[in-house]
């Protein structure tokens, strides 16, 4: 039971990224929408929320959660690789 929670663990570790990248590009694509084609056709933006700051956070927070889930994925390698060549 352990071993398959661990297991559970990592794959979510290892995946849980792509979510806030794709909240990120989700957000991108809303700001777009909602306030970006409004203005370019002269419309005023009634929409307050940060759009493009909310995206830029979670896109900083998936490539430094990438970059830990790489270290972390490259030193298993080489782990292996070392004791494979023993």
């Amino acid at each position: 039971m352990k071993t398959k929670l661990v297991r559970t663990g990592v794959a979510l570790f290892s995946a849980g990224w792509l979510i806030p990248l794709c909240l990120s590009v989700r957000l991108y694509l809303d700001f777009q929408r909602l306030e970006l084609w409004p203005m370019v056709a002269g419309r005023p933006v009634l929409n307050s929320f940060p759009y493009l700051s909310a995206s830029s956070t979670l896109f900083t927070l998936a490539c430094v959660w990438l970059g830990v889930v790489i270290l972390y994925w490259s030193g298993r390698v080489w782990s292996f690789l070392q004791h494979a060549t023993d």
